[in-house]
């Protein structure tokens, strides 16, 4: 085993017996990804090499080996196994795939790639010599920025235009460079790989793109609607909290009503409105309520509610609680 740089480790057959290079190989992949089998006409001429890397809980390793068959079949499949979605990119060379449960076949090229489910039995077949980075991903983290990606199982995806590229780009520059990995990047660098991988798959199907949007503004309002009473609630702390960019931010809601920073300042509004016309709470003061739902200053809370229902909140409790 070597080691370059912050975690990037390589693994390879050079200095194994000829005749033990495919157990060897087996060990090592599976020591990376959900297990496999592996099988080849002869042992003879067979090589391989694979440098990993770990980023929180995110595999990215970069395989380069002669040709071979892999399989995973029921056999191999574990219950501590479905967590993980796997993600090749083809680089060189090309793979035939042969998805059991679903009974399709596919062909990745080089700049094109696959997803696969960890659960789900599948054969490959790679002309040889190739290479291939992969992705092992956590199956909640995908799901979370893209709740519709079961639709995309075992669909060729063109890695040659955006938006696919910009994960073709990353993976493969970790791969090419891991020298240059710094241990503090670690953690965006996680988040960068999920969150490009998502724009990928979100880009490969319209459908799925729609489906998106709408469960990650669903996701923003609920954040939003937990935290109204916090004052320092804003769109770019809404972008910090929730892992995305403010610009994306900015983007899912153009299809809105209203901007989001328009947005947490109504739905502060409405519970302020509510909590004036409830009787338990004609007590409490004005300005407290105000206050306690995010405010900061009273005279703009005062315009502020006045234009949404055009009435001061004065006389607004007034009317609803005589």
């Amino acid at each position: 085993m070597t080691a370059i740089g912050f975690g990037w480790r390589e693994l390879s057959t050079d200095a194994v017996p000829a005749r033990e290079r495919l157990d060897y190989w087996l060990q090592a992949t599976n020591s990376l990804f959900p297990p496999t089998r592996l099988s080849r006409n002869s042992f003879e001429g067979f090589y391989g090499r694979v440098g990993s890397l770990q980023l929180g809980e995110v595999t990215l390793a970069d395989i380069v080996s002669t040709s071979l068959e892999v399989s995973r079949t029921e056999a191999e499949i574990r219950a501590s196994d479905d967590r993980w979605y796997e993600l090749t990119i083809q680089i060189e060379g090309e793979c035939a795939f042969a998805f059991e449960q679903d009974g399709r076949d596919l062909v990745t090229r080089p700049h094109s790639m696959v997803l696969y489910d960890s659960r789900r039995p599948y054969r490959m077949r790679l002309s040889g010599p190739y290479r291939q980075i992969a992705l092992k991903v956590p199956r909640a983290a995908l799901r979370e920025r893209v709740p519709s990606v079961d639709r995309l199982i075992a669909q060729p995806i063109d890695a040659t235009r955006i938006p696919g590229r910009f994960i073709v780009d990353l993976a493969a520059g970790l791969c090419d460079r891991p020298g240059e990995i710094q241990p503090a990047l670690a953690g965006r660098l996680e988040t960068h790989l999920l969150e490009l991988l998502a724009t990928a798959l979100i880009g490969a199907d319209p459908e799925t793109m729609s489906a998106n949007s709408l469960a990650q503004v669903e996701r923003i309002k609920a954040h939003v609607l937990a935290r109204l009473d916090d004052a320092a609630l804003s769109p770019r702390s809404v972008a910090a909290e929730l892992g995305i960019s403010l610009r994306r931010l900015y983007e899912l809601f153009e299809a809105e009503d209203q901007p989001l920073a328009r947005f947490i300042q109504a739905q502060r509004l409405d519970r302020i409105r509510r909590t004036l016309a409830d009787p338990l709470k004609r007590g409490l003061p004005i300005a407290t309520i105000a206050f306690d739902c995010g405010f900061k200053d009273f005279s703009h809370f005062s315009r502020a509610f006045r234009k949404q229902f055009g009435i001061a909140p004065g006389q607004y409790r007034s009317e609803r609680l005589h």
